[in-house]
């Protein structure tokens, strides 16, 4: 189920974040710095790589593109700072029913937070 991204409410943007799926031991290895893009509207979570990495990013199943419903969001919890990002923990019920975990590095994480808890509650 694709949503469609509604680009006139677009609540928060970030182009150079970094990203960690934590659905695996592979995936939990496997850091992508500066390659999601992050884009928050009141409907949709999206995280998707830049084009440069979209096929490595794939090819190597890190399990970091994502279009997430915004009622299908559990939680979202800063849990610390690396190198001057917010890390910050996104907790979801994929299209498939799969509760997944997944950890955004962002400039702008506490933003991030208060607008997507403001959302989710």
């Amino acid at each position: 189920m694709t949503q469609h991204l509604d680009r006139e409410n677009v609540l928060f943007r970030e182009h150079h974040a970094a990203g960690q799926s934590l659905k695996n031991s592979w995936t939990r290895l496997a850091s992508t710095y500066g390659c999601p893009r992050v884009t928050l509207s009141r409907n949709l979570l999206v995280i998707k790589p830049h084009w440069f990495a979209k096929w490595p990013i794939a090819l190597l199943c890190m399990d970091l593109s994502h279009e997430i419903p915004i009622e299908t969001i559990s939680d979202v919890t800063e849990i610390g700072e690396w190198f001057n990002y917010t890390k910050v923990q996104v907790r979801f019920r994929s299209e498939g029913g799969e509760d997944k975990t997944i950890l955004l590095y962002l400039k702008n994480g506490r933003d991030f937070v208060d607008k997507l808890q403001g959302l989710i509650q």
